[in-house]
């Protein structure tokens, strides 16, 4: 009975620990979105790198536990400032019948910063970390955080990343080791502030969609989601009205509203787009956002505005 009651005990604690009461507006910070069936998974910035799972197509969330619950031994070596598990701006995708995340390490203002790689048999399951991708030290002219994974319809795999600095960077990944290949070039610079990227194809255009302005104010945020396009990943990735964004174009997309400010870091799956904005009504905390993409009939991404 003792070794029963043991188990149920122990069966009990992971249950609590792995799951906690549904929300319906969760708090979260750099959202990443991935869809299985009638399961969604949304992957966030926080300690451990935080995990929201909902049932019905993102009406309701359940909290799982973080990815990481202990750093590893990499990171101390990659950002010897970071400090426990803080984790930033994940990327989640499936690849060879496995899921996958990409995710940043770093400290806040400063360029020493990391791009590492996890996996997984299933989102909700448990995690192996699969080390560092790409990074960044203080003499260079970028910063390795906000990955974003793009594949290309004859199977190429492509990681975007960048934030501030010399702008938003694009390099080939292998398929196999999905490591960086090849050459690595600027597609995006704004010295007013840019980062985030997330690159889509729609039709015979590839979109890079990027965060402009400044996060992280709460209510005083001004992050606004704009966006380029191209003819392939590689660029040139032009606005609406033929501005280069390697010379600070952009096309607006989507702003701040009365109540929710600063929207940005977002994701594209399919035809939802998945960020964070700052409510103004709970004190200025990031908040998870969901809003359908529609397309103009010149191809260009169209959203509902932030209230």
């Amino acid at each position: 009975m003792r070794l029963l009651l043991t188990f149920l005990l122990a069966c009990w604690l992971c249950t609590a620990a792995r799951a906690v009461e549904p929300e319906t507006d969760p708090g979260a910070h750099d959202p990443t979105l991935l869809i299985q069936a009638d399961r969604w998974f949304v992957f966030t910035t926080g300690k451990g790198l935080q995990r929201l799972e909902s049932s019905d197509a993102g009406k309701t969330w359940r909290r799982l536990a973080p990815v990481f619950s202990e750093a590893p031994a990499w990171w101390a070596d990659a950002v010897p400032d970071h400090k426990g598990v803080d984790v930033w701006a994940p990327k989640l995708f499936e690849h060879r019948g496995r899921v996958w995340v990409l995710y940043s390490i770093s400290t806040f203002g400063k360029n020493r910063s990391a791009i590492g790689l996890a996996s997984s048999d299933r989102p909700d399951g448990d995690w192996r970390d699969e080390g560092l991708v790409v990074q960044s030290r203080p003499e260079d002219d970028f910063n390795a955080i906000d990955p974003d994974l793009f594949v290309e319809t004859d199977g190429r795999l492509w990681l975007s990343y960048g934030s501030f600095w010399g702008g938003l960077r694009l390099t080939e990944l292998d398929a196999k080791t999905l490591r960086p290949i090849g050459q690595t070039r600027f597609i995006a610079r704004r010295k007013g502030g840019i980062e985030a990227p997330t690159i889509v194809r729609h039709g015979d255009w590839v979109y890079l969609f990027a965060s402009y302005d400044l996060c992280c104010k709460g209510a005083q945020s001004t992050y606004n989601i704009r966006v380029g396009r191209a003819r392939s990943a590689e660029g040139p990735y032009l606005d609406r009205d033929g501005k280069d964004l390697m010379d600070a174009g952009a096309t607006p997309l989507l702003g701040g509203g009365m109540r929710w400010k600063g929207p940005g870091h977002q994701d594209v799956v399919g035809d939802w787009l998945v960020h964070h904005a700052y409510d103004t009504q709970r004190g200025g905390k990031p908040h998870l956002r969901i809003k359908r993409l529609s397309w103009s009939a010149d191809g260009w991404p169209v959203i509902p505005q932030e209230e």
